[in-house]
Order: structure tokens, then C-alpha cells, then sequence
């Protein structure tokens, strides 16, 4: 027994190694047609418009001819563009259904999953049993899809290799020799894919070869049918593909003699070896476990002291959970990104039309019914928030940014202000006193803010609007309110329309004119501001003043704007001031007052836009400069421009098209390539010099987004 024990070891390794062996030349196999892939891709001759044009299709069809014959395993090689209907291969081109009825015929393969699959975004194999083809003869094929994407970050199209099964058994049948048990090949699905049986007593069915266990790859023996086999498997750590031989345990005693002779001998070699073969032994029955933590780790780990393969197994699942929750959240933030740029640019009144601004509304799943509309300022008093507790603020203006109550809604945008919140509310139209029903809308607010914070900000309010287009005007007069936030207590509500109630009685206009003027003005907003000066001067020009308190009135308003045009760092051409001072009649100041507002609204927009561009240029160049350190956060950004968290987070993603994660991973993942293709430096090192801790966490990224491991990459591009 002694004998037969030692025999069976040798014989399992030997199938251990031959089992190596095709593996190796699968592999060989596989990068031919990957590089036949990537030809295929930077042939000019097979580019989308070349292979679908009448005249030179032709010549793309000889081109795949010579391509499948640079390998002798491929039965038929096909290309696939996503934007087009055709497959072309080396003996013409074929739309889907003609290709699965007339072409081949395919069981168990429906045409809106060959779609699918001729649409992915990473190669695999597939098993595709029973093709049908022309000849009418019947054989597995195995099925190569390799997706194409040139110089793009996706793929636009797709190279698919039909492979006969004969072509890998004929070759694993050569090297396994004389081994008369059967052998499998399973792709990364753990598919069959091809099978060599010389047992036909034992079905795959009872194998359950399609639902493997990874913790089983090495050698064992089991029982299939009352019998006794041994289970041989190997798995490739590049491919994914596992290779099985299976042998009755009776054939290990055809190997004896039955000669006294060979039974000494192998007692002699035995006693000699025994020693190594229990080494050897010993190293298979951990095999498993080392072949599941390398299948996991991807061969690049930063091993913790104390830890085993257990705790890194249990950590790389951990891991996975982990980025799918986060995947999750990042997409739940792309929605408010959008949201807030369109809420921003109906204040900054961007939007004429009332039908686009309903249109984007829509697009955006954001409601505004037709009603009526004003806009609230929450201003929160100075040092209610500092860079301690930057979290805390964007916690409370979370909880302002979706206000609904009954009949009435609220949309909360969070701009550059560092202690205030716009809300543009939303009344049913059918009211019979609006005001009534604004002052009620304001007092829900007050009283919403009380019960969720320990606040008592000031808010402002501006008049109400029966048309969307006309929000930006609300906005300004809300502003306006906050210039008198200094002479209210904590907690008041301050309505525009009040404090233009109270006429200055030494010149007899209202307060109204004038602040809308100033605020418009100091917004940019050309628009509000020529309509508001143009309703001052209509006043003046129908009010029964005499014509001393008409040019003091007139002075004034000069002044107002000489002076704001001043607050801004602007200042008033000199001409321009000495055309307003020596006025005639008022229709000639107003002309003047007129050119010089236009061109300061035009100067402050372009001052604000020359702003962003330099804060955008300054963000990211601070990112591009720190992105390799591990504890940068949009947290830590915030803090360094002294903007708020979701502010920062916006403009990233407004800047870049992906949000700060994302953008992040980008440039990581660009510095590791570059560092992979011109350096020798290790892949650990790389890794944990961009930012990465975890190693074995970031080569399953990468992996996953350039579709090869990154020493697989470094291979490619050495």
C-alpha cells in the first residue's frame, strides 16, 4: 500500500505539471489573439467607416482572411462596431439575425444576449455548444470576445474569436500523453469550455464543474458514482481559466509490477525520497488555501504583521463591499451637482424663457409648478460656522436645500456665501390673498429652522413673481434686504416690500428704486439694473417736485451709483462723471446713468468670471500638486480656500465632468501608468507613492478599468 501511496503522489504531480504546461501554452495562445486584437483595432483598413463603405469593405474582409491566419486555433474571427448593425468576418459581413439563423446555428444563445455580450467592456470567454455551420457538421466552439478601444477610455467596438474546442484538446491531449481519465478546461465563469472524456461513465452534471469551489484547486480525491477518483485542478492566475484531470483510483495500481523486483525497488526509491515526498505533500495540501489568498490579492499586498491568509482573504471581501456602498453613493451625488448649477443660473436670471427653465426643471426631476415664486435668504450671523465645524454647516444647509410643505416648495441652493442659504419657494397659483400666504410660508420656515438647529438666522425676503424668469429679480431684492441685517435682532424677518414702504420724506422717493439698483448693480445683473433705473426716472419724471428736490433727488442718485461703482474697486471715467454732473434735463442724466451701469454690470460679470476661472485654475493645481497624499479630502480643500465643502465638491465636478473621488483616482491612476512604463520601481512602492494603502485594493481597480493587472501592463508597454 506503501508503494501504491508513493505512485499515486507521482502520478498527481506529474498531472500537476503537465496541467502546468497547458496552461502555459493556453496562455501563449490567448496573448496571440489579444495582440491580433489590438492590430485589428490600428488596422486603417478595418476602421468603422472603412469596413461598413460599399467599395472598401472589401478589402477589410481580405484583411481579417490573413489575420485568422496568423493563428492556427481560430475558426472564425468577426469585428463589431456599437453604432453599426453588421459583423464582419474574413468570408463577409452579416447582421446579427442572419448571422445565428443562416451562418450558424446557435442552441441556447438568443440574439439580445449575443448583443450584450458583443457590447462588453472586458474580454472573456464563453462556451458555445453545437454551432451548426455551413457543412452541417456539429462541434463546440469556444467564443473570444475581446472589446476594442483604440485610443478611448471605452469601448467603441468589439473583436470576437470563434474557436474550435479540438484545437485546445488536441494539444492537451499531447501533452497529457497516455492518460486515460478525463480532463476539463473551465474559463474565468467557470464554464466548461473544453473537454477531453476518455471516461464516459462520469458526466460533468455530476462533477458540478460549473458552480466550483476555489477552495478546492489543488489535489484531492473523491467519489463520483460510488467510485473513487483523483481531482487534479490548476488555476491561472492571468487567464482565470482552470484545467482539471480526473482519474479512476484503480489506475494507480496498473502502474505496479507484478514482479517482487519493481515492488522492492519502489521501496527502495521510496525510502530514500520519503523524506521530500513529505515535503512535497505537506506544500500541496496548502496549496489551496495559497492558490484562493493569490486569486484575491492579485500577487500585490502590503502584508500587516501578525496577519494570515484568513484575515486577507476576509479583508479583500471586506474591501469589495466596501466600494460597492461607495459606487453607490457617488452615484446618488451626481443628481445635486446639476441641480444646484441651474437653480444658480435662473438667480443670476441666465434663463429669458420661461419654457426652458420648465424644460430643465423637468430633465432634472425638479419640481416647480406654476405658481407663484419669491426667494428667501437665510443669513446665518458671523462665527456661527468656522473650519471646525464646516461639517455641521453643510449638515443644517442639507436640511434647507428640500423644504416641502403643504402647497408650497422650496429649493435650496448652497452658493459661495460662507454663512448664508438661497431658498427659491414655489406658491400654489390659485390664492386668493398672496401676501397672506407668503408671510405664512415665511413663519413654516422660521419655525422649521427653530426646530432643527439652535440658530436664529435673519431672513430676508424678496416680492413675489408669477413668472420663473422673473426669480433673479426676487433675489436681488432679497439682498437688499440684508443691508439692513445690522439694525434687526437675531431671528427677524426682513420683507423687501416693507422697507420700501418708508419714503424719504426730504426727497420724496421711495428706498426701493435705490436698493434694487445698488444690488443689481453689485450682482452684474444688467437687465434688473436697467429696469429698475429706468422705473426710478419715470417716477421722478411724474412726481410734482420742485426743481430744487428734483436735482438734490438727482444728485443723490449719482451718487449712489458713483459710490457703489466705488465699492466694487471700479471706477467712474472721468468724462462720463462730468457728463452727469452738467445734465440739462433728466432724460439726458438718464442716459448717461444708463451707459455707465451697463458697462459696470458688464465688467463685474466678466470680474466674477476672471474669479472662477483663478479659483478653478488654484483648485486644481492644488489637487494636481497633492493628489498622491492619502488624507486629501474635499474636507481639507474647503479649509484651504475657505469655501464650503459642497461648494468645492460642485466645482469639481463641474470642472472635470467626474466628482472628486473620481477625478483623484484619475490623476492616481495616470501617474501609476506613466511610473509603470518609465520606471523600474516596484509596484508596491508605486502604488503607496500615489496615495494607495492598500495594494491588493487598488490592482483590482486597475484591473478593472485598463482591463489587465498593472505588471501585466508593465509587460505590454516595457
Amino acid at each position: 500500500m506503501s508503494s501504491v501511496s508513493s505512485l499515486r503522489d507521482e502520478i498527481e504531480q506529474s498531472n500537476i505539471n503537465k496541467l502546468e504546461q497547458v496552461e502555459n501554452i493556453t496562455i501563449e495562445r490567448m496573448k496571440e489573439l489579444e495582440t491580433l486584437a489590438a492590430r485589428i483595432s490600428f488596422d486603417p483598413r478595418l476602421t468603422p467607416s472603412k469596413i461598413s463603405h460599399g467599395y472598401y469593405s472589401r478589402e477589410g474582409i481580405e484583411e481579417l482572411k490573413k489575420y485568422k491566419a496568423n493563428s492556427s486555433i481560430i475558426e472564425e474571427v468577426f469585428i463589431y462596431y456599437h453604432q453599426q448593425e453588421n459583423l464582419y468576418s474574413s468570408s463577409g459581413s452579416y447582421t446579427v439575425n442572419t448571422l445565428m439563423q443562416n451562418k450558424y446555428s446557435f442552441e441556447d444563445w438568443d440574439q439580445e444576449v449575443f448583443l450584450k455580450d458583443l457590447k462588453t467592456n472586458l474580454p472573456f470567454t464563453k462556451p458555445v455548444d453545437e454551432i451548426v455551420g455551413n457543412g452541417n457538421d456539429e462541434e463546440s466552439i469556444i467564443a473570444y470576445f475581446y472589446p476594442i478601444s483604440r485610443n478611448n477610455t471605452r469601448p467603441y467596438g468589439t473583436v470576437l474569436f470563434f474557436i474550435r474546442e479540438s484545437s485546445i484538446t488536441d494539444f492537451m491531449n499531447t501533452i497529457l500523453g497516455d492518460f486515460k481519465g478525463n480532463a476539463y478546461v473551465l474559463n474565468e465563469n467557470d464554464q466548461i469550455i473544453a473537454s477531453s472524456v476518455n471516461d464516459f461513465t462520469v458526466t460533468s452534471e455530476s462533477l458540478n464543474l460549473s458552480s466550483w469551489d476555489e477552495g478546492e484547486f489543488g489535489v484531492e480525491s473523491i467519489e463520483v458514482n460510488g467510485k473513487d477518483y483523483s481531482l487534479v485542478t490548476v488555476r491561472s492566475q492571468i487567464t482565470g481559466w482552470t484545467f482539471i484531470t480526473l482519474m479512476d483510483a484503480n489506475q494507480f495500481f496498473e502502474r505496479l509490477s507484478d514482479t517482487n523486483i519493481l515492488i522492492v525497488l519502489l521501496l527502495l526509491v521510496m525510502l530514500i525520497i520519503g523524506f521530500v515526498l513529505s515535503i512535497v505533500f505537506g506544500k500541496n495540501q496548502y496549496k489551496p488555501i495559497l492558490n484562493l489568498v493569490n486569486s484575491v490579492s492579485k500577487k500585490e499586498y502590503i502584508k500587516v504583521d501578525g496577519e494570515n491568509e484568513l484575515d486577507r482573504i476576509r479583508k479583500t471581501i471586506s474591501t469589495v463591499f466596501e466600494d460597492q456602498e461607495v459606487m453607490n453613493k457617488t452615484i446618488d451625488k451626481q443628481h445635486p451637482f446639476a441641480k444646484d448649477q441651474f437653480m444658480t443660473k435662473m438667480l443670476k436670471g441666465d434663463y429669458k424663457d420661461e419654457g426652458e427653465i420648465n424644460s430643465l426643471a423637468k430633465l432634472l426631476n425638479i419640481e416647480m409648478k406654476d405658481g407663484n415664486y419669491f426667494v428667501v435668504i437665510v443669513y446665518f450671523e458671523n462665527g456661527s460656522f468656522s473650519e471646525e465645524t464646516i461639517g455641521e454647516r453643510d449638515n443644517i444647509f442639507n436640511l434647507l436645500s428640500d423644504i416641502s410643505l403643504e402647497s408650497v416648495s422650496a429649493q435650496g441652493i448652497d452658493l459661495l456665501y460662507s454663512d448664508a442659504v438661497v431658498l427659491v419657494v414655489t406658491m400654489d397659483k390659485i390664492v386668493v390673498d398672496v401676501n397672506k400666504q407668503q408671510n405664512q410660508v415665511i413663519q413654516k420656515i422660521q419655525q422649521f429652522i427653530q426646530n432643527e438647529t439652535d440658530l436664529e438666522p435673519i431672513i430676508g425676503v424678496g416680492e413675489v413673481y408669477s413668472n420663473k424668469s422673473r426669480i433673479n429679480r426676487s433675489y436681488i431684492e432679497a439682498l437688499a434686504t440684508l443691508e439692513y441685517k445690522y439694525y434687526y435682532p437675531k431671528g427677524s424677518i426682513i420683507h423687501f416690500k416693507e422697507i420700501s414702504t418708508e419714503v424719504e420724506h426730504s426727497l420724496g422717493y421711495p428706498k426701493e428704486e435705490q436698493m434694487k439698483l445698488v444690488q443689481s448693480i453689485k450682482q452684474g445683473d444688467k437687465d434688473v439694473a436697467e429696469e429698475t433705473l429706468l422705473q426710478l426716472f419715470e417716477n421722478l419724471a411724474s412726481s410734482d417736485l420742485s426743481i430744487h428736490v428734483l436735482k438734490a433727488v438727482c444728485f443723490d442718485i449719482i451718487n449712489t451709483v458713483v459710490k457703489t461703482i466705488s465699492e466694487l474697486g471700479l471706477t467712474t471715467p472721468g468724462d462720463t462723471f462730468r457728463k452727469m454732473v452738467d445734465f440739462d434735463r433728466i432724460e439726458q442724466l438718464h442716459k448717461h446713468l444708463n451707459l455707465l451701469v451697463v458697462e459696470t454690470c458688464k465688467k463685474v460679470d466678466n470680474n466674477k468670471e476672471s474669479h472662477n476661472i483663478k479659483l478653478r485654475n488654484d483648485i486644481m493645481k492644488y489637487i494636481k500638486a497633492n493628489y498622491h497624499l492619502f488624507e486629501l479630502s474635499l474636507e481639507k480643500i474647503a479649509i484651504e480656500f475657505q469655501l464650503s465643502v459642497s461648494y468645492i465638491s460642485r466645482f469639481i465636478k463641474d470642472q472635470s465632468g467626474v466628482n472628486f473621488k473620481q477625478y483623484v483616482q484619475q490623476l492616481r491612476m495616470e501617474e501609476v501608468k506613466r511610473q509603470l512604463k518609465t520606471t523600474d520601481k516596484p509596484i508596491k512602492e508605486i502604488v503607496v507613492d500615489v496615495g494607495y494603502k492598500d495594494v491588493a485594493n487598488f490592482t483590482r481597480k486597475f484591473k478593472n478599468e485598463v482591463g489587465v493587472t498593472p505588471g501585466r501592463y508593465r509587460d505590454l508597454n516595457s
